[in-house]
């Protein structure tokens, strides 16, 4: 990629990011309903390129396999509002969920193509990955201090991404996975969960009365658990063979390829929480 072309992705990721950016640290501040409503929409949104990918076709590759397009953005739907209601809720209707489309596979599959079940696989996958893993944010919400605490975990993992990225393009020499991100390298990465941590820790402790060594710990931690969503995003665009999961943010792609980071670090923090 040229220079010029690498400066005009950056400024498209900036002139979306910092609107974006803004309007989600306002939306933090608004009632733990507010905030679930917009997860469940970010979620729907992200179930629907899953399903669009999954069914796109290439001229490097078939098609993954096709889900029904009401799937994903159902189950986005039911669990998102079940999440309203807390753990319990959301857990439930995962399990209602899981239950439904296993009882539908396999009454409606035909028996020659029992033995794949492909579809059974990716669509819980989907539903575990794609819905009720970021519909965390809205638990975490509803936790004593929660708008402090998404401001913790989406601090870190944007500036661990910050770091990585400009870490990785100075001094990026060993690549981290070449055959699902050719770009990622391994001083990218310790540069994004050393940044990250530190972000942690100076938030943590300025905000939250959190112990610097503890929010430094859990942050690194996050930020780490946050790369590895984000690989998984890109190990799913590359079966897929596609660039990106949609193109709803200019300079950043679709839903999934903005809050990657953060599907997998929701969770994690959420129940590091609940053990604490």
């Amino acid at each position: 990629m040229s220079d010029t072309s690498s400066t005009s992705d950056l400024s498209a990721r900036v002139k979306t990011g910092f609107p974006l950016a803004a309007g989600i640290a306002i939306l933090l501040f608004t009632p733990a309903l507010v905030i679930g409503l917009a997860v469940l929409a970010v979620a729907f949104i992200g179930a629907q390129e899953l399903t669009a990918m999954l069914s796109a076709k290439s001229d490097n590759s078939d098609t993954i396999v096709i889900l029904p397009e009401w799937l994903l953005p159902g189950t986005a739907v039911l669990m998102g509002l079940g999440a309203l209601s807390g753990e319990s809720g959301l857990h439930g209707a995962l399990l209602i969920c899981v239950l439904g489309w296993i009882f539908f596979e396999l009454v409606f599959t035909p028996k020659s193509e029992l033995a794949k079940l492909s579809t059974l696989g990716f669509g819980l996958f989907g539903m575990v990955w794609a819905v009720w893993s970021v519909l965390h944010i809205t638990l975490i919400k509803i936790l004593p201090e929660g708008t402090a605490l998404l401001f913790f975990l989406l601090l870190v993992i944007s500036f661990s991404d910050i770091f990585a990225y400009f870490g990785g393009k100075r001094f990026g020499k060993s690549l981290l996975a070449p055959s699902i991100s050719p770009k990622k390298t391994w001083e990218g990465s310790f540069f994004g969960i050393v940044g990250g941590g530190i972000v942690g820790a100076v938030f943590g402790e300025l905000t939250m009365s959190m112990f610097w060594l503890y929010g430094l710990m859990l942050a690194m931690l996050l930020a780490v658990v946050g790369q590895l969503g984000d690989l998984v995003e890109s190990k799913i665009k590359r079966l897929c063979d596609v660039k990106d999961s949609g193109t709803l943010l200019p300079g950043h792609g679709g839903i999934l390829d903005r809050i990657d980071g953060h599907m997998l670090a929701a969770p994690v923090f959420y129940y590091i929480l609940q053990l604490g």
